[in-house]
């Protein structure tokens, strides 16, 4: 998918959500769509700061969560004491480097099937879930 057909995915979805397609939500969205490390509100209020001199981090944190809470986005298992965020709503799952905290996306059809035990549904309402695998990364690796 290209670019610029995220951004109309994204503007519909805000508008079928209704919500305003601002011109700093748009600008929050892009840093997100092209920042593939899961950023976290910070990283991407100083990613977008120059572009944006008035912005708040209130405002970008504010958005993050308005947009997870209307499905826009989704929100990483909150990671080293940071919470993190990830464009990528098709199922999915992540790896993620205990040195250097890199997140890596990881689609996989096999982990995908995986039997929800009986023990998660019976009570509870199942909403989704995600894998993550703890590892040191090859470039972490290569350094030691």
């Amino acid at each position: 998918m290209s670019d610029q057909e995220k951004i109309n995915q994204f503007m519909q979805k805000c508008r079928d959500k209704g919500l305003s397609v601002t011109p700093q939500r748009l600008s929050i969205f892009k840093a997100l769509m092209n920042d593939s490390s899961h950023p976290n509100p910070e990283t991407i209020y100083k990613g977008i700061k120059e572009e944006n001199p008035t912005i708040s981090f209130a405002t970008v944190y504010k958005a993050l969560e308005t947009f997870e809470k209307h499905g826009i986005i989704k929100m990483v298992t909150s990671l080293h004491n940071t919470v993190r965020y990830d464009p990528m709503l098709q199922q999915h799952h992540h790896i993620v480097c205990a040195k250097c905290k890199k997140v890596i996306d990881l689609v996989d059809e096999d982990l995908n099937q995986i039997k929800i035990p009986e023990s998660i549904t019976k009570e509870n309402q199942f909403l989704d879930f995600s894998i993550q695998f703890n590892v040191i990364c090859s470039e972490c690796r290569a350094r030691q």
